[in-house]
Formats: C-alpha cells, structure tokens, sequence
C-alpha cells in the first residue's frame, strides 16, 4: 500500500510545470490551477498527433522462455493526442491509447508525457528522453482498477513522425515480472 501511495504522489507531482514543485499546503488551490493550465494550453494549442503501437519486448533475463511464450509481444493498438514544443524544443503531450497489453487484454491509458530533446544533426532529426504520467487499467493489476503509472519515456524522431519506448523496470526479484520495453509510433498532424 505504501508503494501505491508513493507512486499516486509521484505521478501528480510529475504532471506539474516545474515551477509548481515548491508549493505548501495552503497554496493547493494554485497548484491544481496550475496543472489544469499547464494541460489545457497543450490541449487547446498543441498540434494533433496519432498513435500506433506495436511492439512490447520482454527481457530474456528475467522473462523464463516458456513465459515468453506465453506473453504477447505484439501490441497493436491506436491514439490520439496533443503535443507543444517550448521555446527550447522541448516536447510536452497529453494522449490516450488503447492497446492490446502482454496478456492479450485491452489496456487503456490517458497521460502526459514531458521529454527534453536533443537535434544533433539537424533541425528534423531529435533524440528525446523525459517520463510519463498516466492512468491505466490492467486485468492483471488491481482487477481493471485504475491506476497511476510514472515511466522514463525515451524517443527518436524524423519531422512529424517520432518512435517511442516506455521502459518498465523490474520491481521486485521474482523472474517473469518486469523489464519491459513498449514501442509505439506517433504522427504529428
């Protein structure tokens, strides 16, 4: 229980602009306009994007074969969302998606995302590497319960077209738990 506490925590806090991180209890009200601000601008002035996904990868270090076997690595599923770019290029979105999970189950999910990017070549091409914060719900977890997730977020991107990976750690020692890529593609439209 305490885990989950931790992790609401942290996901609320994360959705946050960074200047909202200092706040004391009498300055929630500010802090929850905040966060509504922060996601309203991107909604409202943010370009459209589309989802697709595709892909989860399951470590063969932790993931016995016959496990493996058993996971579906083909999670298609499709999105959609907003994203701004700040004065430095860095990317902020808010999205949902709707995907077919390791268990072969639909697992919605609605979140922000923030990465910052790098352009090492060239104005087009960009390396990206941030979080998410979302809610989820998963037959395997909490009984489709909703639940917040806080996940690094890393990125390679050509123009509008960006491929993404959300890397889940392992929590705890047990084999077959853990150590999860998920890729999914976004189009800026």
């Amino acid at each position: 229980m305490p885990r989950a506490c931790l992790a609401i925590l942290f996901s609320i806090v994360l959705l946050l602009p960074p200047s909202s991180h200092a706040f004391g209890l009498s300055s929630v009200k500010s802090w929850a306009d905040g966060v509504g601000a922060n996601l309203g601008n991107i909604y409202d002035n943010g370009t459209s994007d589309a989802f697709v996904s595709g892909y989860t990868w399951h470590d063969p270090g932790t993931y016995t074969a016959a496990k493996r076997a058993e996971l579906n690595s083909h999670a298609w599923g499709l999105g959609w969302g907003k994203h701004i770019e700040d004065a430095h290029g860095n990317d902020q979105m808010v999205y949902a998606m709707v995907f077919s999970d390791s268990h072969w189950n639909a697992e919605p999910v609605i979140g922000y995302a923030k990465q910052w990017q790098w352009r090492p070549f060239d104005g087009d091409f960009k390396l990206g590497a941030g979080y998410t914060a979302a809610i989820t719900s998963r037959a395997d977890l909490a009984k489709n319960f909703p639940i917040p997730i806080a996940l690094p977020l890393l990125s390679v991107g050509y123009r509008g077209l960006t491929l993404y990976s959300v890397l889940i750690p392992r929590f705890n020692g047990s084999p077959n738990n853990g150590n999860v890529a998920f890729l999914f593609l976004r189009y800026a439209y």
